[in-house]
C-alpha cells in the first residue's frame, strides 16, 4: 500500500485506458467511479461504453498512445490519496494539449482502485 505500488496501477490502468482495455478498466475503477470535464460528469459504465463502441469502431486512439506527466504530486488522507498534477497525451506524432487533473484513489484492503478523475485543458491567457 505504498505510493510505488499505487503509481504502478496507475501507470497500468493509463496503458489499458490508451489500449482501450475496458477489462482492466473495469478491475480497477470503482464502481462508483466518474469522469468530470469540462464537458460533464460520466459514470463508469458510460465511460466503459463510450471506449468500447469507440474502440469497436476504430476511432479510438492510435497503438502506442500514451500520457506524459509533467508534474506529479501525492495528497494521503484517511486510507485515499489524491494525486494531482499536469500532463499531455502523445499520439502517434500529435501532442495533446496540456491538461489539469486531480485523481482520487483509495486502498480497498488487497488493491489500489480509482473512485474519480477530473482534467480540463489549461488554457493560455495571453
Amino acid at each position: 500500500m505504498t505510493h510505488e505500488d499505487m503509481k504502478q496501477a496507475r501507470e497500468r490502468w493509463y496503458a489499458a485506458y490508451f489500449a482501450g482495455d475496458v477489462g482492466h478498466l473495469s478491475r480497477v475503477q470503482a464502481d462508483n467511479f466518474t469522469v468530470t470535464t469540462e464537458h460533464g460528469v460520466q459514470s463508469r459504465e458510460s465511460q466503459l461504453d463510450a471506449i468500447y463502441s469507440a474502440r469497436s469502431n476504430g476511432r479510438w486512439f492510435s497503438q502506442g498512445a500514451e500520457k506524459q506527466d509533467t508534474e506529479l504530486a501525492f495528497e494521503d488522507s484517511d486510507g485515499s490519496t489524491r494525486v494531482t498534477g499536469k500532463g499531455f497525451t502523445v499520439s502517434g506524432q500529435v501532442e495533446g494539449p496540456v491538461v489539469a487533473f486531480s485523481e482520487t484513489w483509495e486502498w480497498d484492503g488487497a488493491n489500489w482502485r480509482v473512485v474519480s478523475l477530473h482534467y480540463g485543458a489549461i488554457r493560455n491567457l495571453n
